[in-house]
């Protein structure tokens, strides 16, 4: 989302209620410990 000067300004509430809700899924399905859910998040994390 762009601000008034064209500038990005991050997510909107839809687009990160749609990653957590991806991520959730993601945790759901592969993550068998809180260790492996910690992974699953930090590795969705953007660098």
């Amino acid at each position: 989302m762009k601000n008034h000067e064209g500038v990005e300004s991050g997510m909107t509430n839809a687009q990160l209620n749609a990653f957590l809700e991806q991520l959730a899924k993601l945790i759901e399905s592969k993550a068998i410990t809180v260790a492996d859910a910690a992974e699953l998040v930090r590795q969705a994390k953007t660098e």
